[in-house]
């Protein structure tokens, strides 16, 4: 842990263009990202990948931006869920879009075992809800849709189900709800319409296509 937790200390300060204090060096945001680095080594040895584990033990490579991402983010939302110090949840966050070329919020609700693969020019919406095992790709963008004129407050926001995966070119926004067990198939584009659980879905809305999903999403976790 103490090998990660220096160079993830060192990484967020250099790629931060201001000067920063020095409480991620100390005690209390230390014993913050053990937590975390705890909970993720858990996680991902519950994950049937080499990527994430190896003989059941799990795998924390920062070296790895994906591995990056994932700890950028559960150590930024631990802080803006503690309601502390949200100038270094914000100073983490900047870090993880600069090396990863990636766009996901510290304030994002994601479940556990979530399992970014080489997501680069991937945006996704801070105020949507996703659940556990989420699998996304590149280029995916997911927000509200028809916000000109409309206050933040009443745009509308899609909610996802467990064992989502979500390939590669994919657009979903507005009142979308995706079920559980769900793929995505890559280029799809989902606007205002609803996806039933265990199916895999293409094309673009209004005119989408749905298949039944025989896979189960979740096998990849020994949960």
């Amino acid at each position: 842990m103490n090998r990660n937790y220096k160079a993830f200390v060192r990484t967020v300060k250099s790629d931060h263009p201001y000067e920063m204090d020095d409480y991620m060096d100390g005690g209390e945001f230390k014993s913050t990202f053990k937590g975390v680095h705890q909970c993720l080594l858990e996680q991902h040895s519950r994950i049937k990948d080499r990527y994430f584990s190896q003989s059941g033990k799990g795998l924390l490579d920062l070296k790895h931006f994906d591995h990056y991402l994932i700890i950028c983010l559960r150590v930024a939302n631990a802080l803006f869920r503690a309601g502390t110090r949200l100038d270094i949840a914000e100073a983490i966050y900047y870090s993880s879009r600069a090396r990863t070329s990636v766009d996901i919020y510290y304030r994002s609700d994601i479940g556990d075992y979530f399992i970014p693969c080489h997501p680069i020019g991937t945006v996704i919406d801070s105020h949507s809800k996703y659940g556990i095992g989420l699998n996304l790709y590149n280029n995916v963008h997911i927000g509200p849709y028809d916000i000109v004129g409309k206050d933040p407050a009443d745009y509308i926001h899609p909610v996802f189900g467990d064992g989502v995966v979500i390939m590669a070119n994919v657009t979903i926004y507005g009142d979308c709800k995706i079920g559980n067990n769900v793929i995505v198939s890559h280029g799809t584009t989902i606007i205002n319409q609803d996806i039933p659980d265990n199916c895999l879905v293409m094309g673009k809305s209004p005119d989408l296509k749905l298949l039944p999903n025989f896979h189960n999403n979740l096998s990849v976790l020994n949960i």
